[in-house]
């Protein structure tokens, strides 16, 4: 095997187009409890440009390969691994632009042979984030869940999955181009932020009870109108920082009817749930690899073109996820 690898890496944090180059670099081994993967895909997220602008949770280590999101073959693994050599998994950890990446163990999801590329690229965050939010919403099928920033990729996923579940959802998005096609992949209802009525309608649809939660990528003053409408003792979830503007409340409003409103972050929430993990991850594996499952992609392009992708993406973000291709499958 070579000794030397492509990969797309950045020595100081700024715009991605400024300060990625496609560079060669050795091809990393794999430690204790780690395995090397040979990269096939990767998606553009928005944790990508934080990470690359150095605002994001996760730090990098300069210089620092891009990258946090992926599928790949495994390539070579330790003695002892609980992990099989040429097996497909999907996984999130840094450093994932590049031919060849180090994962550990415990980050890896095991993978069909046959699980569409396209999909697993975007397995390990979006679908996980969508599962863990309607588990804490923990709704019943006479509920009303209320999702904003309706034409994300989290969002699609969440309407799917609650679709599932029978749970009735009102999908708010910030027009009617945007609301397209929601209600093929699963949406009950759809509004738009922009109709100048929407607690009013909301509350038509619900028969006046509001809705049972909230689950929030957005903030700002729509949030603050998403709150007049909510059930008694309803969860307001918020999970996205969409919206440039504070929220704002009166205490009364919480208050007299006992409303919950919490933060949520992917990682803690998989902290806790510890020996589950694993059955989660298997039970959305067997719902996503499904055809009609949906997880659009606008687009594909090779690692070289990296900073294409990237102009792309800010014009092209609610399409469809922008995937880095990276390496052949074969």
């Amino acid at each position: 095997m070579k000794n030397i690898m492509k990969a797309v890496v950045f020595e100081h944090a700024g715009v991605p187009c400024d300060v990625l180059r496609m560079t060669e670099v050795g091809v990393p081994e794999p430690g204790e409890e780690e395995v090397r993967v040979k990269m096939l895909a990767s998606p553009i997220n928005p944790a990508d440009l934080l990470f690359i602008n150095g605002v994001y949770r996760i730090k990098p280590q300069l210089p620092q390969i891009a990258g946090l999101e992926g599928v790949g073959i495994i390539d070579k693994v330790q003695d002892g691994s609980l992990f099989n050599k040429n097996a497909l998994v999907a996984f999130r950890h840094k450093g994932l632009w590049a031919e060849y990446a180090i994962v550990p163990e415990n980050k890896l999801i095991p993978l069909p042979n046959n699980f569409p590329l396209e999909k697993g690229c975007q397995l390990s965050l979006n679908p996980i984030t969508a599962y863990a939010l309607l588990d804490e919403a923990d709704l019943t099928q006479d509920d009303w869940l209320l999702i904003n920033a309706g034409n994300s990729a989290v969002s699609k996923i969440i309407m799917q999955l609650a679709r599932l579940r029978g749970i009735s959802t009102i999908v708010v998005t910030r027009d009617e181009k945007e609301a397209e096609g929601l209600d093929i992949i699963g949406a009950t209802k759809i509004l738009t932020s922009q109709s100048g009525d929407l607690a009013e309608r909301i509350l038509e649809i619900t028969g006046h009870k509001g809705v049972a939660c909230v689950l929030d990528a957005v903030g700002d003053q729509l949030l603050s109108e998403l709150l007049t409408v909510m059930a008694p003792f309803g969860k307001v979830i918020s999970y996205g920082l969409l919206g440039k503007g504070n929220v704002s409340y009166h205490n009364a409003t919480v208050i007299f009817k006992n409303l919950t409103i919490t933060g949520f972050g992917i990682d803690a929430w998989l902290s806790k749930k510890g020996d589950d993990v694993s059955n989660i991850y298997s039970s959305l594996v067997e719902a996503i690899a499904k055809p009609e499952f949906q997880m659009p992609v606008a687009a594909v392009f090779p690692m070289a073109d990296f900073c294409k992708a990237f102009e792309y993406q800010k014009s092209n973000a609610n399409t469809g996820k922008v995937l880095i291709s990276i390496n052949n499958r074969e």
